[in-house]
């Protein structure tokens, strides 16, 4: 499975370097493809980060839960591949239906060197990003004994599109203690294995309506849905207790159907993540 699934991250990368070839030598500059691309660079250095806190954390896995640990990691690998290879299809698509003109490609040409030199640059950090994925030699130290809570909310509005499976990573971290929540992922990976206690509010007005779910694992633990009226503005609060191993990934994401519009988050009300250890 650990084979396999380095193999796909290879695919991956291997995809997304011909998908920024494509850019730089038929539409770099100030075109949106490349800008689009640029950004999914940065979400996968966000990512390369992401890992390397899974790595730490997995290093101090105890021995019992670590394959168990390890398994779920590929599933959810897996899992992020294909979303993001469906990405680079559609930016792939966008460029086919948009042919560059002549003159654009004399443009091309006479791209300055410094930004020749920053793709190379980025070219360089998806490498390194290649080797930091590469199968790790895992040391399993005790776990200290320490409390672990996180709270975070939306600093404003998300726009979601009405995407489903759509990740809500809040970003303004009030309290990490333990620091297992990561903020740009949205993803909460448990620093110490436990009996813990989730929750989380979603506030919608102005007839936008969502299903929200918590996730452990990619399996679904609680969800919630609220749909209000034109004229209605109000929350929805969901809470599970349940056993997580070190290691494990627990996040928000909008459920399957019933997504649309926006979150709401403001001053006169906040949506929110929140999880601390019982024991």
């Amino acid at each position: 499975m650990a084979s396999l699934c380095m193999v796909l991250v290879g695919i991956l990368y291997f995809s997304l370097c011909q998908c920024l070839l494509f850019s730089s030598t038929e539409n770099i500059g100030d075109n949106l493809d490349w800008k689009v691309a640029s950004r999914k660079i940065l979400e996968l250095e966000k990512l390369v980060k992401d890992q390397n806190d899974r790595i730490s954390a997995l290093e101090k896995r105890q021995p019992e839960a670590e394959l168990k640990s390890q398994t779920e990691f590929i599933q959810k690998q897996n899992a992020r591949i294909s979303q993001l290879e469906a990405r680079i299809l559609e930016l792939e698509a966008e460029g086919n239906a948009n042919p560059v003109e002549s003159s654009h490609l004399e443009s091309h040409e006479r791209v300055s060197e410094s930004k020749q030199n920053d793709i190379s640059s980025k070219r360089s950090s998806i490498r390194k990003s290649r080797l930091i994925l590469q199968p790790t030699t895992l040391t399993v130290p005790t776990a200290p004994n320490e409390e672990v809570a996180f709270f975070a909310y939306f600093s404003s509005n998300l726009v979601t599109s009405g995407a489903n499976h759509f990740i809500l990573a809040f970003d303004n971290v009030i309290t990490n203690v333990g620091n297992g929540y990561h903020h740009n992922s949205g993803t909460f990976i448990v620093p110490r294995s436990g009996l813990y206690v989730f929750t989380w509010t979603i506030r919608l007005n102005l007839g936008n309506r969502h299903t929200t779910e918590l996730v452990v694992n990619n399996n679904v633990v609680n969800s919630i849905h609220l749909n209000p009226q034109s004229n209605i503005d109000g929350t929805c609060t969901g809470t599970a207790v349940v056993h997580v191993y070190q290691g494990d990934d627990v996040l928000v994401r909008t459920g399957s159907n019933y997504n649309s519009g926006f979150i709401t988050s403001d001053a006169f009300g906040r949506s929110s993540f929140a999880g601390w250890m019982l024991h």
